[in-house]
């Protein structure tokens, strides 16, 4: 995969794991480029209901947080493609969660272009959302770790299916894990905040660029 122009490192925050039923409540983006140092920045969305208790909890987001600060989701999903620019996204279970609440926010704001609710489209769920264009980070560690490189000819995404696919019984390989192992600092950084985990999966993806590169 092509990095020469740089990439950007992207996690979503959500009301919880289902994509079809759960949604966006902040996107995380840093992006990286040659020569520079990584722009990071987030953007809350507003929701139509209260969050969950769990959420609130975990994250440390609340109602009136999102109230206060949060933009509409279609405002988020222009905000998203203006950040990134066409890049590779890179992120630590990227194709398995957070592309698959990206492609269902690009279904519902399709729709509801066509139903003449909004004037335009501002992403596109074939060209700016296919798979080729995403990194798993996690993968690439968890591959790492098991000793698992990518074939000769193999996809990222084939390669991601076979190593997440794989059974370790016990095996830990979640972001702090990763960071932890290779000696990255979590200091200062709040956990489960897309800011702070785009800052982590950035360096976690850095080192593997060099112990196991995605091709």
């Amino acid at each position: 995969m092509n990095l020469q122009d740089g990439y950007a490192v992207v996690d979503l925050e959500t009301t919880g794991l289902d994509c079809w039923n759960d949604l966006i409540i902040e996107i995380g983006v840093s992006v990286v480029r040659p020569g520079r140092e990584p722009a990071t920045d987030s953007a809350l969305v507003k929701i139509d209901r209260p969050l969950p208790r769990l959420i609130v909890n975990l994250t440390g987001i609340t109602d009136r947080d999102l109230s206060a600060r949060g933009i509409s989701i279609d405002e988020a999903l222009a905000w998203f493609v203006a950040q990134t620019g066409g890049l590779p996204l890179v992120g630590y279970n990227i194709l398995r969660f957070d592309r698959a609440f990206l492609l269902e926010a690009a279904r519902v704001h399709r729709r509801t272009v066509e139903e003449g609710r909004l004037p335009a489209r501002v992403i596109d769920e074939v060209d700016d959302l296919p798979a080729g264009r995403f990194i798993d980070a996690m993968a690439l560690y968890r591959g790492y770790k098991l000793g698992r490189y990518p074939q000769p000819g193999e996809s990222h995404r084939d390669y991601v299916q076979r190593i997440l696919d794989a059974r370790v019984p016990g095996m830990r390989f979640n972001l702090a894990t990763a960071c932890a192992d290779l000696g990255i600092s979590t200091a200062r950084i709040r956990p489960h905040r897309a800011h702070g985990d785009v800052v982590q999966t950035q360096k976690v993806f850095d080192k593997l660029l060099e112990l196991n590169p995605p091709g």
